[in-house]
């Protein structure tokens, strides 16, 4: 009976997934619009007030940060739109991540030391931080790619076809 009931559980689980599997590009295109346009507003927004993002990375104590900021709002921006477009998506979710992990250790990380003294209460903040979950998100793209609703996809399905069309062992 419970190897029955077991045996059912897991068809049908089966075919839930397989249900689901053939929605993993939509899961991926929500996912990268979602961030993109994360980066991209926040860059725009830091390019509008650029005097004040400056000051900013000037206070954190990163140096060269008159030429700093305005380089990590630019890739931002690009990096945003990028992943929206689907467009080079595994590398620009590296620099990303690298952007990410740079606020957490010049921003986010010193700020909650400051605050919460126990180690539970530190990191408990930190997982919250969106900067750690943009991290994990974007490590997520750079190792599964932008999926098949992506320009990446299309370039892909064209260098392929390309290749196939020049290999001469292929007619």
């Amino acid at each position: 009976m419970v190897r029955r009931s077991l045996a059912s559980y897991h068809s049908a689980y089966g075919r839930v997934a397989a249900s689901l599997n053939r929605f993993d590009w939509l899961a991926n295109l929500f996912l990268r619009l979602s961030i993109g346009f994360m980066f991209g507003s926040g860059a725009v927004g830091k390019l509008g007030d650029l005097g004040k993002f400056t000051v900013m990375f000037n206070g954190l104590g990163i140096p060269g940060a008159r030429v700093v900021a305005p380089a990590v709002a630019i890739i931002e921006l690009v990096g945003g739109v990028a992943l929206m477009l689907g467009l080079v998506t595994r590398a620009v979710s590296l620099v990303l991540a690298l952007d990410m992990v740079g606020a957490l250790l010049t921003d986010i990380g010193p700020g909650l030391a400051e605050k919460y003294a126990s180690v539970w209460s530190f990191l408990s903040n930190l997982f919250y931080s969106s900067e750690w979950l943009l991290t994990g998100l974007l490590l997520f793209l750079a190792c599964l790619g932008a999926g098949s609703a992506s320009l990446d996809a299309r370039i892909d399905q064209r260098l392929a076809s390309s290749e196939h069309a020049a290999d001469p062992n292929t007619a």
